[in-house]
Formats: structure tokens, sequence, C-alpha cells
């Protein structure tokens, strides 16, 4: 993410990102491979930049113990922690109670203390994703903490109106995004899904402000020292 500094043409581009440096920042994910696809990029250059990154995968739909091993491998190459908050069975977002995943939510919260949390955006097709969105939009009533919507995810190409507030250059990073993206086999390559769309995808996202690749999130709060 980066703003303008029009007086100083040597330097365009503030790197904000850095702010977290030596802090935590959470990011929540309905499934295993959601936070690869829609922030995957940025997630790495916050590890890069020295923050802790915890990902934080809610449910796990199918094939427990693959989608628990490519979700671990995956947030290795982007330099991240991974935690499951239903870690030992099959479900679904949608399968919890309302005030059990606030819960969940709330917990990672009191125990990490973030700096900043990224999450699913509202534009969601998928149930599981808004219901992600709520209980974390919910946890703000915990403490004050910087808070980001990534885009819409979904493995299969499909129309979904997403307005960022702001872009975060991936250019860096875009190979360690697309590595992670590949773990996720048993959701691509064994359905025979092409994971280029994603690069595609983040190439046209780039050229809205000058860079090679860049991921847009939704700022739904942020301190600005």
């Amino acid at each position: 993410m980066s703003l303008l500094a029009p007086e100083r043409p040597e330097a365009r581009r503030i790197d904000v990102l850095s702010k977290y440096a030596g802090s935590t920042v959470i990011a929540v994910g309905a499934h295993p491979d959601d936070l690869e696809l829609g922030c995957g990029g940025t997630l790495a250059r916050l590890s890069r930049a020295g923050a802790r990154v915890v990902m934080v995968v809610v449910s796990i739909p199918s094939s427990l113990r693959s989608r628990r091993l490519e979700a671990t491998r995956a947030a290795e190459i982007l330099g991240c922690e991974v935690r499951f908050l239903t870690p030992n069975r099959c479900s679904r977002v949608e399968d919890l109670k309302t005030h059990q995943l606030v819960g969940m939510i709330d917990a990672q919260v009191k125990e990490l203390e973030p700096a900043a949390m990224f999450t699913h955006c509202l534009a969601n097709l998928h149930l599981d994703h808004k219901l992600a969105y709520e209980a974390c939009m919910a946890s703000q009533r915990l403490r004050y903490f910087d808070i980001f919507c990534y885009s819409p995810t979904s493995c299969h190409a499909v129309n979904i109106a997403f307005y960022p507030h702001a872009y975060i250059d991936i250019s860096e990073t875009i190979e360690e995004k697309m590595k992670a993206i590949r773990v996720h086999s048993s959701q691509f390559d064994s359905r025979g899904l092409n994971t280029e769309r994603y690069r595609e995808a983040d190439s046209r996202m780039g050229q809205i402000i000058g860079a090679d690749y860049a991921e847009g999130v939704e700022i739904v709060r942020m301190k600005v020292n």
C-alpha cells in the first residue's frame, strides 16, 4: 500500500505496510486458499517488512488432512503462521452458531493483539465468506486495529463488483503468491482449474497504479500517524 509524495519525485511512494513491522497482523479466511487468493502477495510483503503475520482459517469443508497440509505449506511459502479454528473436523463456517464464530475471532484478537486485520469483503457470493466478514467486523469492539478487506475469492471466475480504496504493489512477491496458490492442488490441479488467471487479475490491478502486479483492498478503518 502506498501514499503519493508529490513533493519528493525521487520517492513518490511511501510504504504504509512498514508501520506494522514488529507488530502482529491477523488475516482471516473462511477456508484454506482464500487468503492466498485474496491477499497472498500482501501477506508476503508484510512478513518481509518484519510483521508477524498469522493466517487464521475458520473451517475446512473437505479433505481435512490434505487441505490442512496445503494451507500449512502455503503459509510457510508466504512467511506466515497458520491457525485452524476448527482443525479436527470437516465443516463450513455456516455450521457454527454466530456467537461461536464471533467468540473464536474474539479469542484470536484478545490473544494476538493485532495492529491490523485483513478479512473477506462483504461483496461475496459465498455465504461462508460473508459470515467470516461479519465476525471480524464485530471484533472491532474489543480494541483498535486497522481493518482491510481483500477482494472476493473463488476457484471459478465470477463477476463480482469490487472497488478497492487502496492498492498494494506485490510485484516483488507475486511469485510467492502464485506458488502458495499452486500448493492447493486439491482445489486446482485435481479439478483441472488454471491458476494463472490470478496472476492476470493482479497484473490488471497493477496497471491502475503503474506497477507490474497489485492487490486491492477496501479500507474499513486505518489510523494514519
